[in-house]
């Protein structure tokens, strides 16, 4: 559970660093729990997971290269979506117990 926390800051970050043109760093502390989603036994959570990262990739780079405001706060809204179902996945997964410690 820890993970999926870490991972939820980091795409939270990258949505803040809006301000700085996303910075390349910001991509990169996503895309580094691709390898942590991709040896998850639950599928749907794989599954979600590799699709939030996905998503939060392809915002970034249309927003950096000034893709039409529609198009980028719809991907916004579907990044909102997937956050919050890989969390609740997650919590499904690994219980809430987890995250006392």
């Amino acid at each position: 559970m820890k993970k999926l926390i870490e991972f939820d800051n980091a795409v939270e970050a990258l949505g803040d660093s809006m301000l700085a043109n996303m910075p390349e760093d910001r991509i990169k502390d996503v895309q580094q729990f691709r390898e942590y989603f991709e040896q998850v036994a639950d599928v749907k959570l794989r599954k979600l997971g590799l699709r939030l990262i996905d998503e939060c990739v392809a915002f970034a780079y249309m927003f950096r290269i000034g893709t039409a405001y529609e198009k980028v706060s719809g991907k916004s809204l579907e990044i909102g979506r997937l956050r919050e179902e890989v969390y609740k996945r997650g919590l499904r997964t690994y219980g809430s117990t987890q995250l006392k410690g």
